[in-house]
């Protein structure tokens, strides 16, 4: 399975079902892709929310992209 942030239901339910779970994170980068953004439901509404992201590229690997550890953002699509 490729990362994803705050990844859905169904990921934990396989962890839960198979013995042995691989992350997959030496693919590319999709640069419009839910790697490094996710919704959340507020008040019942979902609200984007991501991770800041450094000299993304798709010609980079997932393990690449660097993040701003310090500071998780809210953005529109």
């Amino acid at each position: 399975m490729q990362p994803y942030f705050f990844p859905y239901i169904g990921y934990w339910q396989l962890i839960k079902a198979v013995d042995k779970y691989v992350i997959y994170d030496d693919v590319n980068y999709k640069k419009r892709g839910w790697i490094n953004k996710n919704n959340i439901l507020v008040n019942g509404e979902a609200k984007p929310i991501s991770l800041r992201t450094f000299k993304v590229s798709q010609n980079k690997r997932i393990n690449e992209i660097e993040i701003d550890h310090d500071l998780i953002y809210k953005k529109s699509y």
